[in-house]
């Protein structure tokens, strides 16, 4: 959604007062505010592949122990 043109020119009006207030503040802003603006990466499908497969050794570890137990007497 874009800004109207009256509201490009109140916030203007607030970087202005601003700078003039506490300039370095200002000036530490701005050199901030630069570059692409990206969001959180979010989870992809195969993005829980290591925990799966912790858990598949984990129940096969448990397979092999149960199988090589000593022999009933």
């Amino acid at each position: 959604m874009a800004l109207s043109e009256r509201e490009h020119q109140v916030l203007d009006s607030i970087a202005r007062q601003f700078a003039a207030d506490d300039p370095a503040l200002a000036r530490s802003f701005s050199e901030h505010g630069t570059g692409p603006v990206t969001a959180e990466r979010i989870a992809g499908r195969w993005d829980a592949w290591p925990a799966a497969l912790i858990a598949v050794c984990l129940a096969l570890f448990a397979v092999v122990l149960i199988l090589s137990g000593s022999p009933q007497a």
